[in-house]
């Protein structure tokens, strides 16, 4: 596929082929028929001219073809004038060789290597056969190692001429490509510095409302400082009261720990209490029967004491009867006489052994009332103890359920310390919790701080960015147009 910058070329070079053939023949000839006596045959080579102009005249209906005809005319009229005209009369063209190579140089600026070789095939076919068949111009020309470095000579020019030709052909093909993608460029240039104007038009409009924006936003963060600032203040402010209350809460736990562990003692002492209470009452219910039997065994010694003041009473009677029959028997022993003396002493000691019996009965008898006496207050002694101890064992029961009850309230009092204790914990953990989310939060507090004063810096930043940003898009605007300008000129 032939590129467009050689179709281009193409009408030129046939120009300057047809101006070379018409002038190469007009001056050979006359050079010929000038200075070497050239006569009629000479005037064959005037036929170069004359197709030449042939060619010129159908070059339009040729089209494509008409390179070929240029290309052939210079060997094949060459080779016949060669082979007509020189001879043994005339001094022959010397330079008809420089003219096959001339032409043959200026066939590679149509960058057509298929040209090029038909141009020597036919070079050297035509000159080899007039060769053969006219020897003698030929070998007048050159002779035949002449002829044989000639070809040698023109197949290398050939070969440079191909060559020429092909990196002519992938260097013209690479700038056409390059050609393309610049107008794709200067095309993508063009789309591109219509959205940069659009674009440039709208991130000014954004300037402006994004320096409205920043200077909002340096007002909303140099507030947000402020507030930030009173923040941290109040968490430094609650964060001593915390400090404080974690110092109290260490105090409380101590006393919570001295309350319940007074608790647990109070608890074991009223279990010893309750303990003891327990055995009191048991003595005090064997007191209360001892008191009891005792009661009884002087209520039956109050009854001896009445029976043996019967017997001595009795006694007494016996005493007194004694004391009267003595007296009788003595009577009695006086009226018998000297018969009764005997009976009359015993009657007198027995009289006697009974007055004695009767003051020893008035002596047992004062004894006897004082026992009584003495029982009788022992008995109400007794009864009155017996009295306070049921009153005691009355208060005892009182006390005891007392202490019943208190342990009653101690267990439950020490079962609430308990919770307390718990709930204390977990409220020291809660607080510890809260110290530390605290000192989070003030830590955030403070990064936020930061964070506002460098956005404050941004905003200001911005701020003035936004003021260069503004004076950049203008400078984009003005690039535009010039590229713009640059475009309209590349067109």
């Amino acid at each position: 596929m032939q590129l467009q910058s050689m179709k281009n070329e193409e009408k030129l070079v046939n120009n300057i082929m047809f101006v070379y053939i018409l002038g190469v023949a007009i001056s050979g000839w006359a050079f010929v028929m000038i200075f070497l006596n050239g006569g009629m045959r000479e005037c064959i080579f005037l036929l170069s001219g004359l197709l030449a102009i042939l060619t010129k005249v159908f070059e339009k209906a040729l089209g494509s073809k008409a390179k070929y005809v240029y290309a052939c005319i210079p060997p094949i009229i060459g080779a016949v004038t060669t082979a007509v005209s020189n001879t043994n009369d005339s001094a022959g063209y010397i330079c008809i060789t420089h003219y096959y190579f001339v032409a043959t140089l200026l066939l590679v600026p149509y960058y057509e290597q298929k040209l090029i070789r038909t141009s020597y095939i036919v070079t050297v076919v035509v000159n080899a056969v007039l060769m053969i068949i006219f020897p003698a111009g030929f070998l007048k020309l050159h002779s035949v190692i002449g002829w044989v470095f000639m070809a040698i000579v023109y197949t290398v020019l050939l070969a440079a001429c191909c060559f020429i030709s092909y990196r002519t052909t992938e260097l013209f093909g690479m700038v056409e490509k390059k050609e393309k993608d610049l107008k794709n460029v200067l095309d993508e240039v063009q789309v591109l510095s219509d959205n940069l104007y659009t674009a440039g038009a709208a991130l000014s409009a954004v300037s402006e409302n994004e320096s409205a924006s920043a200077e909002e936003l340096a007002a909303t963060s140099e507030h947000l400082v402020q507030r930030s600032s009173l923040l941290g203040s109040k968490t430094d402010e609650s964060m001593g009261n915390l400090g404080e209350l974690s110092e109290w809460e260490g105090v409380v736990a101590d006393n919570v720990e001295k309350v319940e562990k007074a608790s647990r003692d109070l608890i074991e002492k009223s279990e010893e209490n309750e303990k003891l209470l327990n055995d009191l009452h048991a003595i005090n219910g064997e007191v209360s029967e001892s008191m009891k039997a005792t009661n009884d065994m002087t209520q039956k010694l109050s009854d001896a004491v009445e029976e043996i003041g019967v017997t001595l009473n009795l006694i007494s009677d016996i005493s007194s009867s004694t004391n009267l029959l003595a007296l009788n028997a003595s009577i009695e022993a006086a009226r018998a006489g000297e018969a009764g003396k005997g009976f009359a002493v015993v009657a007198s000691e027995v009289g006697n052994l009974a007055n004695s019996t009767q003051d020893s009965l008035k002596v047992v008898q004062s004894v006897i009332e004082r026992v009584q006496q003495n029982v009788r207050n022992i008995t109400a002694q007794v009864e009155e103890n017996s009295t306070k101890m049921a009153m005691q064992n009355k208060y005892f029961a009182n006390v005891f359920q007392g202490m019943q009850d208190m342990a009653e309230l101690l267990d439950v009092s020490v079962g609430a310390v308990g919770t307390m204790g718990k709930a204390h914990s977990k409220q020291s953990e809660v607080i510890k919790g809260t110290v530390s989310i605290n000192q989070d939060i003030a830590e955030n507090i403070r990064d936020e701080n930061e964070q506002f004063s460098s956005i404050n810096a941004m905003a200001e930043s911005n701020a003035n960015d936004i003021t260069n940003l503004a004076m950049q898009v203008s400078a984009i605007n003005e690039m535009v147009d010039k590229m713009a300008l640059l475009l309209k000129k590349s067109e």
